[in-house]
């Protein structure tokens, strides 16, 4: 049914009534149901066509119940695409009842929007019907496969052979439930994963941290896990290579400054410690994700030596403030650049962190900044890490490192906290000044409603409703299992009707790193971690580890896309596709094989509508379909020719490169 822009109820109606008889919108009535079918035959046979749809009201649809159907199937398209040749696509997943509201977010002015609706049971979704012409309809994918692909590019890395058997024995909620429950994910019998990881475990180098990162988000079951660990570390970003500055003077080549602290094989010791240092951080984050809240995921970030080094806190001294980590931690990682902080919040945070640097401490006292660093940090040395320290010592004559005066925050506002002046004694004294600083900024109301937008950012929308935002911090606040609980919020932002909504599959775009990881998990994509894909990383500019920027690489989708960016990720595809190498390549024809599609002359449709599937779950244009055929059955000249093996890698390698699968 189309529905016009909005004016006056009367013409509206008169308007919707022309456009069904002229272009019949409205669905055919079914057959009669054929006699002395069998009941069991019955079941198998997805429902007949809707009857007698409808519009009772301006926005509500109707429709007569349908028999053997169990939910139906709402569609939605523009007959300005329709006139282009784009066909409606899944607005409304298996709605219950025999009505549906609309939206309330009228066609543009001289537009009109045009309903499906289709019947769906077990057997599978029924037919759209026929078109005045007497032509099959047909829609822009299916809802089902539309909705799974969207769950799974949300909550991880796109389309996966593991990942869509998983979610069609579990359905959608139950995909959604396991994926938040990690550690119920066997990864034991996972080969692709697990042999991959084994090379860099641990990660000896910069290397070793991307590819690491790269295999559990190609080859890993625990999907959310892994979106959520990298999403995490994005928005506490720190820098490998300062890590690296850093520790340079502690692991020199001999070369330069012989004695007992070189490093023979220069820089061997050095990336290994830099490395080691920044793993640690991000499998802290890993575990928290599920297993914590954001107060205890924000202090595992304010004490990571990588952050300490990363914003100069360990230059922060009582007497020459370095306000670097304090102006961040508010405007970046709590509280958010509006937020309501002020220039005199940051000094006096400033303050408060003073007296907080790094250094190398044995494996039992990694977790006690006020425990004992070992004098012996070369090599051969007892086991440690370079870790979080709090030093009180003095830097001159009755001046310690850090600064034990009074100091508030928050100062004239209902949040003001004061911390009263310490004796400056115990090094716990500083320990428990930043644990109190933590605390008044997380409670802060500021702090709550950014990272939930943040995380909504993430999982359902660039632009998150201010219902969807509130829904969150109900979570936040009032979950019996405590206040910020991560996995809590995460489970929340899934469970929205604005994330399960249809209209928002392919309404984010994806980022560099999450389209080479997609083309990789939807191609059977092979990768050593290095060579190939982390060029094209670092070529676009989202090289894990590697931003120099607090901020971390953007989350939003229109700050990834300009004329650059879209040429690398198209000629990404193309190279996956050509090759076959264990180093980088992938398999598409073995793909095709083992899920019962030929790739012989004659399949061309077969074989397009398959990766039409698993790269946009179906929804993909008429036209657009149909050039991928066209491809496919000819050679470069554009003369007809058999396909082969070559011609289907090069066509896979062209729809990795449409703009949709851009989209998530």
């Amino acid at each position: 049914m189309r529905q016009a822009a909005a004016r006056p109820v009367a013409r509206n109606l008169l308007r919707l009534v022309i456009l069904a008889a002229s272009h019949a919108a409205l669905l055919a009535q079914a057959p009669p149901e054929v006699a002395n079918f069998p009941h069991a035959a019955l079941l198998a046979q997805a429902p007949p066509e809707v009857a007698n749809f409808r519009f009772t009201g301006q926005n509500t649809l109707a429709w007569n119940a349908t028999a053997g159907a169990d939910f139906y199937n709402v569609y939605r398209g523009r007959a300005a695409d329709l006139r282009a040749g784009t066909p409606p696509q899944c607005h409304a997943y298996q709605v219950v009842g025999t009505t549906f509201t609309a939206a309330q977010n009228p066609p543009a002015p001289r537009d009109i929007f045009v309903y499906l609706v289709t019947a769906e049971s077990e057997a599978g979704e029924g037919t759209a019907g026929l078109a005045s012409s007497g032509a099959p309809r047909v829609t822009r994918g299916s809802c089902g496969p539309v909705v799974q692909g969207h769950v799974m590019n949300r909550t991880g890395f796109g389309w996966g052979e593991w990942s869509s058997s998983r979610i069609q024995t579990l359905g959608i909620q139950g995909y959604i439930d396991e994926q938040l429950d990690p550690a119920s994910i066997d990864e034991s019998d996972n080969v692709a994963l697990n042999s991959r990881m084994a090379l860099h475990d641990p990660p000896a180098a910069i290397y070793g941290l991307v590819s690491r990162q790269l295999f559990s988000a190609i080859y890993g079951r625990r999907q959310l896990e892994q979106e959520m660990t990298a999403f995490w570390a994005n928005h506490f970003n720190t820098y490998w290579h300062k890590l690296h500055d850093m520790l340079l003077p502690f692991y020199s080549p001999c070369s330069e400054s012989p004695g007992p602290s070189c490093d023979p094989n220069f820089p061997q010791i050095l990336y290994r410690e830099a490395t080691a240092t920044q793993h640690h951080e991000t499998e802290k984050f890993r575990h928290l994700a599920f297993n914590g809240t954001f107060r205890e995921i924000v202090e595992a970030s304010a004490r990571s030596a990588a952050m300490i080094v990363f914003l100069d806190s360990f230059k922060n001294i009582n007497g020459s403030p370095n306000e670097n980590y304090a102006r961040e931690l508010l405007e970046l990682y709590t509280m958010g650049v509006d937020g309501g902080y002020t220039q005199r919040d940051v000094e006096e945070l400033a303050r408060i962190l003073t007296g907080w640097t790094i250094c190398k401490k044995s494996l039992a006292d990694v977790d006690n900044p006020t425990a004992p660093c070992i004098a012996n940090y070369w090599e051969p040395a007892p086991a440690g890490r370079w870790v979080a320290h709090f030093d009180m010592s003095y830097i001159e004559p009755g001046i310690r490192r850090h600064d034990c005066g009074a100091k508030v925050l928050f100062e004239d506002t209902p949040y003001e906290t004061h911390f009263p002046a310490t004796p400056c004694v115990s090094p716990q004294e500083g320990v428990d000044e930043l644990d109190a600083a933590l605390d008044a900024i997380v409670a802060h109301p500021s702090t709550p409603r950014y990272i939930v937008k943040k995380i909504l950012q993430q999982l359902v929308a660039d632009n998150p409703s201010a219902v969807a935002i509130d829904a969150l911090l109900e979570v936040w606040y009032n979950h019996p299992d405590g206040v910020g609980v991560l996995r809590e919020v995460t489970r929340a932002a899934l469970q929205l009707p604005e994330f399960r909504s249809p209209d928002q599959a392919g309404s984010k775009i994806k980022a560099p790193f999450e389209q080479f990881v997609a083309a990789m998990r939807a191609t059977r994509g092979s990768t050593n971690g290095l060579s190939l894909i982390f060029n094209y990383l670092a070529t676009a500019q989202q090289l894990p580890y590697c931003n120099a920027i607090p901020t971390g690489y953007p989350e939003t989708g229109p700050e990834w896309i300009d004329t650059n960016g879209t040429l690398w990720r198209q000629n990404f595809g193309l190279i996956l596709t050509e090759l076959a190498d264990a180093a980088f390549g992938s398999d598409p024809i073995g793909l095709l094989s083992a899920n019962g599609v030929s790739p012989v002359p004659g399949n061309e449709a077969a074989i397009v509508d398959f990766f039409a599937k698993i790269l946009f779950a179906g929804a993909i244009s008429p036209a657009d379909r149909q050039a991928a055929i066209t491809f496919l059955s000819t050679n470069d000249v554009g003369v007809v020719s058999p396909l082969d093996t070559t011609r289907i890698r090069d066509t896979v390698g062209l729809m990795l490169g449409y703009p949709q699968f851009q989209e998530q």
